[in-house]
């Protein structure tokens, strides 16, 4: 009996120095995850702040466009198209006059983020949390749940940058590993526990390896690559699609306009 329970004492050794392994694995690719992933979020903001009101724009303008000629060319059996258009200018002509006019609107501004120091101080202390609070690191089902109340409560608290909470929650997390540490289950279920711990993570570490190999493929990605190419050129890519837009939103309005008084005067 004494060699079964210092081969299973042994199996729990052998598998608290895996899961640590693995757990450190597993952090570093979160951390890898998540810092790629909020470069992402970082791009789409400037994005939307340059170039999505903007192409947002121009597919209503072309939808406008599509529907005055489809209403036309219904109502072309009654009256002569080439005769309502003789009266308006040219579409290259309201395009120059609309171009000219166009009034400037102010850009919409972001929302003006924390100091830098600050906002260091609270990814890094939002990482911690993540890291430790994951429910992938969860010795049973009941801590999984736990686990995963407490992600969601860290999320929200980083969303509103509130340091305050962040702190609470890591106060916490130490009374958590005390009471976890407190009262350890018998070799035996520590041993099945930290199998299916390992298991856990290694199913993680697969899906986060996933996520980053196929993180290149998405446009968003690709797109921020191209800024940056662009940028070592001394080339400022958003600003240069903002630009081409506002073109073809001011020769698209003169079009929806000229189509609209057309259709009116039928």
């Amino acid at each position: 009996m004494a060699s079964i329970s210092e081969s299973t004492a042994e199996k729990v050794k052998r598998l608290r120095l895996e899961l640590d392994q693995l757990r450190a694995k597993l952090a570093e690719a979160e951390a890898e995850l998540n810092s790629q992933l909020e470069d992402v979020e970082a791009f789409e903001f400037r994005f939307e702040a340059h170039v999505g009101q903007l192409l947002d724009q121009l597919a209503t303008l072309e939808s406008e466009v599509n529907s005055y000629l489809t209403q036309i060319k219904l109502m072309r059996h009654e009256q002569s198209f080439a005769e309502q258009g003789a009266a308006f200018d040219p579409v290259e002509e309201q395009f120059r006059k609309t171009w000219q006019h166009i009034p400037e609107t102010a850009e919409s501004k972001p929302k003006p983020a924390p100091p830098p120091a600050t906002q260091a101080q609270l990814k890094k202390i939002y990482r911690q949390l993540a890291r430790q609070f994951h429910p992938d690191l969860a010795i049973d089902e009941a801590d999984r749940q736990y686990r995963t109340n407490k992600m969601a409560a860290i999320n929200d608290a980083y969303k509103a940058q509130s340091m305050v909470e962040l702190m609470a929650l890591a106060e916490e997390l130490v009374e958590h590993q005390s009471r976890q540490q407190a009262s350890p289950p018998p070799d035996q279920e520590m041993a099945q526990a930290l199998q299916e711990e390992i298991e856990r993570c290694r199913r993680r570490l697969r899906v986060i390896d996933n996520e980053l190999q196929n993180l290149p493929n998405r446009s968003m990605v690709d797109l921020a690559l191209k800024v940056k190419l662009a940028q070592r050129e001394g080339r400022d890519l958003l600003a240069e699609m903002a630009t081409e837009l506002t073109r073809k939103i001011a020769r698209k309005t003169a079009e929806r306009d000229m189509l609209r008084s057309q259709f009116e005067n039928l």
